[in-house]
């Protein structure tokens, strides 16, 4: 699935009426903690100010703020932040700009979450039952949930769990999702998946859109039951209600995608010392937010991150299914900053698996959000990557002729 975007008609004409500024974009090249917006009731805009932006951005539940920014609240509007570390959730008063950094107190730097693992690049070929979750991933469960691309066609599929001593479980199952179930599995070991068709198809067939390298590194790994307690009580202190709130969920989800494993414990798993920052548990969010879907919760926001995870963990197509949607589903200003980053998204993938026309269009597209969000440095950066893509495509193409 290749896909070109237009800008929004919404973005075309706003340009004669208004400047907004951007978010900070790229934020998760940052650990800054973030707090959410939860809530928001009442007629009227909410509009922030991000750091080191002169404008004003609307904005809607669920989104992203961070110590630096500001936040104003039409009259009638009430607002309630989830900071970072608080259970209870702050009310934020109206007429008033107020800066994040006095309106929630707790902010700290997290561990960063490692780049991508790049031998995990798959999930483009179909007819493969490619691995979905978990897939290079951290597990709070013992008896995980196994995950994979149906393929149309296959009537049965045959499921395999290997561990370091040999084959754990062998199962068949007509769908393309089963609970493991066989020996109990180990915290700390990494344990890998194999999946066959009835049509011959096989996972380990999966590999980077240029075939140049099958996909691999694909294991999962249980956490140690102090590691996994832990997670737990953080998970509570960020969502103690039950998950249908949009803001909640993304909130846990962002936790959980960017949870890396302590430094003082690495030992007690058996990961490559130099890659164990690339694992997370990004099948526990994955689940997190298409259980919101499920219940009807549909979002730019939610689309984008799902993107993110996917392309976290290698999936090239699900990751561009999930940006596209993010594109196509805004509706309004508010959805400007999820539209531009998920541009710019596309424009990652499609230069990473070497389509660099389909990159140039995402990226230009991408700026266009840069510019009209007020956001001259990232605009002026991506123009270098552009006019830097354009030179690498044409030297690519003398070279071939």
């Amino acid at each position: 699935m290749i896909h070109i975007g237009k800008t929004p008609k919404f973005i075309v004409l706003a340009f004669a009426i208004i400047m907004l500024p951007l978010s900070a974009i790229a934020q998760t090249a940052q650990t800054a903690q973030t707090a959410r917006i939860q809530s928001i009731s009442g007629t009227g805009k909410v509009r922030v100010q991000r750091e080191k932006r002169t404008n004003w951005l609307p904005v809607r539940p669920a989104t992203e703020l961070y110590q630096g920014d500001q936040i104003f609240l039409d009259k009638g509007v009430r607002v309630y932040l989830q900071c970072p570390g608080v259970s209870n959730p702050v009310l934020v008063r109206t007429g008033v700009v107020s800066g994040m950094g006095s309106l929630c107190i707790n902010w700290a730097n997290a561990e960063p979450r490692g780049s991508q693992a790049a031998e995990t690049l798959g999930g483009v070929d179909a007819s493969i039952p490619y691995l979905i979750t978990p897939r290079h991933a951290l597990l709070l469960s013992p008896t995980p949930l196994l995950r994979w691309n149906p393929v149309s066609g296959v009537t049965e599929y045959s499921v395999e769990v290997i561990g370091p001593k040999g084959l754990m479980w062998r199962t068949e199952t007509k769908a393309n999702h089963i609970i493991y179930a066989g020996e109990p599995l180990e915290a700390g070991i990494p344990y890998s998946m194999i999946v066959r068709t009835n049509t011959g198809k096989s996972s380990q067939e999966d590999s980077s859109p240029n075939r140049e390298q099958k996909a691999s590194n694909l294991e999962f790994v249980i956490l140690h039951q102090s590691e996994a307690a832990s997670v737990k009580a953080q998970a509570a202190k960020i969502s103690p209600t039950p998950l249908t709130n949009e803001a909640s969920a993304l909130s846990l989800a962002n936790f959980y995608g960017n949870y890396v494993l302590p430094e003082s414990v690495i030992s007690a798993y058996k990961l490559p010392a130099n890659a164990y920052k690339t694992y997370s548990l990004t099948s526990e969010a994955i689940a997190l937010l298409e259980s919101l879907m499920q219940r009807g919760k549909q979002s730019p926001l939610i689309h984008r991150t799902l993107g993110d995870l996917y392309w976290q963990t290698g999936l090239v197509r699900l990751a561009e299914a999930h940006y596209l949607k993010a594109i196509d589903s805004v509706q309004g200003l508010e959805d400007m900053e999820n539209w531009t980053l998920a541009q710019y998204s596309l424009g990652q993938i499609y230069a990473a698996i070497n389509y660099p026309k389909q990159a140039l269009e995402h990226y230009s597209q991408a700026r266009v959000g840069y510019i009209f969000l007020g956001d001259s440095g990232h605009a002026d950066a991506l123009q270098r990557r552009i006019e830097k893509l354009k030179k690498t495509a044409v030297n690519s193409a003398n070279i071939k002729n």
